[in-house]
């Protein structure tokens, strides 16, 4: 009987220790988009914003992506951070300084070429000490980086029609001296 009662006695007093089962829950978008691009040999990457919808604070614990090819990745912008109870975080993204994840294309990555996959990014629902923690769903997004054509460096066909222009401006010029 004495086994029974200090058994029912600690099963009571891990309920109350216990988080309450939770309804709660948490979003993460990437910033400026999932798609981004940029040109070989640049750095890209996202910033995000998170919503928690719960009564809890919400601790970020861990960040994973899927392989990325012809790139340098690069996770440690992301922080960790903490998003207090029904509230949004938002991280804009800073090359080498903030963000979510950044990639760097090889210079020889070929224009057109995609790295697609999922950031999954877990989480712990902590009561107000940041004593008592729960596992939070995991939050998956999906992205996608293209290695985009240099911005100012003009195609081959531009620069013949360029030195066509040109070319009578340059012998009326010589004949006028």
């Amino acid at each position: 009987m004495k086994r029974t009662l200090a058994l029912l006695a600690l099963i009571a007093l891990g309920s109350l220790l216990e988080p309450a089962a939770r309804a709660d829950s948490w979003t993460i978008s990437l910033l400026p988009g999932a798609d981004i691009s940029g040109a070989p040999g640049s750095t890209i990457g996202w910033g995000f914003t998170i919503m928690n919808d719960s009564s809890s604070t919400l601790f970020l614990d861990n960040l994973s992506a899927d392989l990325f090819q012809s790139a340098t990745p690069n996770a440690e912008l992301f922080s960790f951070p903490m998003v207090d109870p029904n509230s949004t975080l938002t991280v804009d993204y800073v090359p080498g300084m903030y963000g979510l994840y950044e990639l760097t294309w090889d210079a020889n990555a070929p224009i057109g070429f995609v790295n697609g996959g999922t950031f999954l990014v877990s989480a712990q629902w902590c009561d107000a000490g940041g004593i008592v923690c729960t596992d939070a769903p995991d939050q998956s997004v999906a992205f996608s980086a293209t290695v985009s054509a240099p911005v100012g460096v003009p195609e081959p066909a531009t620069l013949l029609l360029l030195a066509a222009g040109l070319a009578p401006m340059v012998m009326k010029r010589k004949r006028h001296f």
